[in-house]
């Protein structure tokens, strides 16, 4: 990774889980209509797992 693309990362904006499960989703139906199953099977366990580690952060 080149320093540009780490910049370029840290300048991103924080997501919520929810929102990022919800693009993890959203991939997924669009994986699912391009005819990869198992893709978007991968990308909604992705989006479910996005909860667990949730959960595991200490509040």
């Amino acid at each position: 990774m080149t320093p540009q693309q780490i910049v370029s990362i840290a300048r991103w904006p924080k997501s919520s889980p929810l929102m990022l499960s919800d693009h993890l989703i959203t991939l997924a139906k669009e994986a699912d209509r391009a005819g990869y199953p198992n893709t978007a099977s991968r990308l909604v366990g992705l989006a479910c797992t996005v909860f667990d580690e949730v959960a595991k952060l200490p509040h």
